[in-house]
């Protein structure tokens, strides 16, 4: 008993020190992960994730890999700017062929108007960009207005305007100029 007694303290320190081991640092910045599946077929696929926050953003990296040699590795990167008052997005993911798609948004709001801009690069280099801006007009009627430019610099646009008592209106004007003008009743409650 007096030798259970001497080792009690022993035990309880040993126990204190690998908890405090296991626990995760308070300023620990990245978090990652692995994760393998397989089936009954003897197929498998890992995916490993890091989660790395810093002040203002967030980034995650992940990588997909199958034992057959498929897979892809993907990157996002998400922040918020406190002195602008913006959001900002990337991403890109690439292929175990090479291939590459990559993009990024922003968004803010300021003075009642808010507005997102965003634009993914495909693997050959061509470019889609999408601009949308929302406000309130001086009548008071709801507005939205996004314009989507090609790879060849051709845009499109759509206009919608809501004026509060049901009534939708939705214009779109095609790359060739052509437009189109739609109007609904919805019933407002």
């Amino acid at each position: 008993m007096h030798n259970a007694i001497k080792l009690a303290p022993i035990a309880a320190a040993l126990l204190l020190s690998s908890a405090l081991i296991i626990a995760p640092a308070a300023d620990a910045q990245t978090r990652a992960r692995e994760v393998t599946v397989s089936n009954s077929q003897g197929r498998t696929a890992t995916s490993n994730t890091a989660v790395t926050r810093q002040e203002g953003s967030v980034q995650k990296d992940r990588s997909v890999q199958t034992g057959a040699g498929y897979g892809y590795s993907k990157s996002t990167t998400a922040g918020y700017d406190d002195e602008t008052g913006t959001r900002n997005r990337s991403s890109s993911v690439t292929t175990n062929s090479g291939a590459t798609v990559s993009g990024g948004s922003s968004a803010s709001c300021v003075d009642g108007s808010c507005s997102r801009s965003g634009s993914v690069t495909g693997p050959n280099g061509e470019t889609v960009a999408r601009d949308t801006v929302r406000y309130v007009d001086e009548t008071g009627q709801y507005v939205k207005d996004t314009t989507v430019t090609g790879p060849e610099g051709e845009q499109a646009s759509r206009n919608v305007v809501r004026d509060g008592e049901g009534i939708k209106t939705t214009t779109t004007t095609s790359p060739d100029g052509t437009t189109r003008s739609r109007t609904r009743w919805i019933a407002v409650d």
